[in-house]
């Protein structure tokens, strides 16, 4: 007699009809076992991925508001070169009236800015090791998971006389699981293609940011001097 018995798995249902009258044979039984490993595997790299791309986002989110954060340095420190001769401010007759900038407030956000940075640096630094290691165990043919698990059912279908698997709807589930493992396929590339496009931007921003710290210092310095000078 058939009997129709779904497996429940998180990466899909794995739903199978046996022959109850039929003893699964060893090598059938070790073919299933890989088989139903693999959904195991594929299922991890997926959960895997998506944490992944998760922590990738957020760190993309802390890049986008460090790079906007970092402009409002920059507007305020052409005012203040302005104002201690370093450099003349463009388009100053645009400006009505007087501009204060409070120095206290300013050196604090750039502060503030400073350990945001050291902070996403870390994370970077963890998300670039899990991206190292990610890269590192791909498979041949970029495979995700072992490609031996694709040719663990190899000896089932053309000894479908001796198994009690019904190998119709082991086709039909196999071909299943194969449409599932390309979208985490599809998926794991998309994120290494994330990391490599976030990581570039991170660089960026440091580079960028450096430059400004620069200028910060200079204007720093500048103000410790006049202060100086000025007894205060």
């Amino acid at each position: 007699m058939i009997k129709t018995i779904v497996k429940e798995h998180p990466l899909k249902d794995i739903t199978l009809d046996f022959d109850d009258e039929i003893t699964p044979p060893p090598f059938e039984q070790e073919a299933l076992q890989s088989y139903y490993e693999a959904h195991d595997k594929t299922w991890e790299v997926k959960e895997h991925v998506s944490k992944i791309k998760a922590e990738l986002k957020a760190a993309d989110d802390t890049i986008e508001d460090l790079s906007f954060r970092r402009l409002g340095i920059e507007q305020e420190l052409e005012i203040l070169e302005d104002w201690l001769g370093v450099t003349e401010l463009e388009d100053k007759e645009l400006f009505d009236g007087e501009i204060t900038i409070d120095i206290g407030t300013f050196f604090t956000v750039c502060d503030k800015h400073n350990v945001d940075i050291q902070n996403l640096y870390e994370k970077i630094v963890d998300l670039t090791e899990i991206y190292n290691r990610d890269i590192e165990n791909i498979y041949e043919d970029d495979a995700v998971i072992n490609p031996e698990y694709f040719s663990a059912l190899d000896e089932v279908y053309p000894r479908y006389e001796e198994v009690s698997v019904h190998t119709v709807s082991l086709d039909d589930d196999h071909q299943a699981f194969l449409e599932e493992y390309g979208k985490v396929e599809e998926l794991f590339f998309h994120y290494t293609e994330l990391a490599k496009e976030i990581f570039d931007k991170y660089k960026n921003l440091v580079e960028t940011t450096q430059i400004v710290y620069r200028r910060v210092e200079v204007i720093d310095q500048l103000i410790r001097d006049k202060l100086k000078k000025e007894g205060k």
